[in-house]
């Protein structure tokens, strides 16, 4: 049921209030807000900092041995060519959801003819792998290790992953330290001045006991 008759008029929005009351408020309220906001924001930057120096600490060394792993194979493996027999598509329900297409590959080698199915080499985009594709795949001989596919986007990948993780891990260590140093000063600097202000306020407690017996003195002399 509605109800006929003048409609009661808006109120300013949050943030015109938020605006006006500041504009109402004193200097000292005023560098109050601001010193709060700066502490909530330099918490938050050294909460984030440090997050991203920890997530790139842990991706840094696996992209550096999948670097050198890349090399060393490069180096020393056997090159032979491999044709993709099929391509397996696999969903993964994450947020958001994406496909990984992971190749098998028939190739020749010692004499033996081997299909593997390439897990460390799949792809998160279709087209990248097809079915007759050729492809150049570097060997170990020496050990029960699968092939790696030999390519310049793989190797571009790792490349890329290296130096993302080393200038995201520099960036954050660079912001994380110097916040966490200053906010460590500042804790110990704050009880500091609290330890200060206790002794002060001791000192003043046994000052006005003393005034007080001193009062209690002069009354006792005064009734005697």
């Amino acid at each position: 049921m509605s109800h006929a008759g003048p409609r009661a008029p808006r109120r300013p929005g949050g943030i015109r209030r938020a605006v006006r009351a500041v504009q109402g408020a004193s200097a000292e309220d005023r560098r109050g807000c601001l010193v709060v906001l700066w502490f909530v924001f330099a918490g938050l930057l050294l909460l984030a900092s440090g997050l991203a120096a920890g997530v790139f600490a842990i991706q840094l060394p696996g992209a550096i041995t999948a670097l050198h792993d890349d090399t060393v194979r490069r180096a020393d493996a056997e090159r032979v060519q491999g044709r993709v027999e099929a391509v397996r598509e696999t969903l993964h329900d994450a947020d958001p959801a994406w496909t990984e297409y992971t190749p098998s590959v028939r190739f020749r080698s010692c004499g033996r003819t081997d299909t593997v199915l390439l897990r460390d080499d799949s792809a998160d985009e279709p087209g990248v792998y097809r079915v007759g594709q050729t492809l150049d795949l570097m060997v170990d001989t020496c050990t029960t290790a699968p092939p790696r596919v030999r390519s310049d986007r793989i190797r571009d990948e790792l490349v890329g992953s290296v130096r993302t993780d080393s200038v995201g891990l520099g960036v954050s260590v660079a912001v994380f330290v110097p916040l966490l140093v200053a906010a460590v000063r500042w804790s110990r600097r704050q009880d500091r001045e609290q330890e200060r202000w206790r002794v002060r306020r001791a000192q003043e407690r046994l000052e006005e006991r003393e005034r007080e017996r001193e009062r209690e003195r002069d009354r006792e002399r005064d009734r005697s």
